[in-house]
């Protein structure tokens, strides 16, 4: 029979584990150099270099230029759990009047796309551009 304090450091040590984990799958940032001017719903970006940040969940995102002064929230819907290889990981924009509009992306948990471009057919030819994602 085992002792309560034993199952309480067996407890305690997987806990530990368990938190170490989870730290070291967060330290992992996304990044993008987004090479042009984009929209995320009705919001204007400029191009540059982003960290793209899992806030909560997978379906809620937020682009954070590198040098903080942009900050911009995505929501997105999950289309399939098949996650992306970290060298095959992109996002995905639709090009529509000039301009290119956050259409979704692969990444680490899958694909998914932004809600407010869930409605339209995803871009093909001329109209789609990815960028690619790159995990740190």
């Amino acid at each position: 029979m085992i002792s309560a304090k034993r199952l309480m450091a067996i407890f305690v040590s997987t806990l530990a584990l368990l938190v170490g984990q989870a730290t070291a799958q967060k330290q992992s940032t996304a990044e993008a150099t987004i090479p042009f001017e984009f929209w995320i719903a009705s919001s204007y970006l400029a191009a540059g270099d982003y960290r793209i940040e899992l806030i909560e969940s997978r379906t809620y995102i937020m682009f954070r230029s590198a040098d903080g002064k942009i900050v911009q929230e995505a929501y997105t819907l999950p289309l399939d759990d098949n996650s992306a290889k970290d060298n095959e990981a992109n996002l995905v924009f639709r090009i529509e009047d000039g301009r290119h509009h956050l259409y979704g992306g692969w990444r680490r948990y899958g694909k998914s796309v932004v809600t407010t471009e869930s409605v339209r057919p995803a871009p093909s030819g001329d109209s789609r551009v990815e960028v690619p994602i790159i995990y740190r």
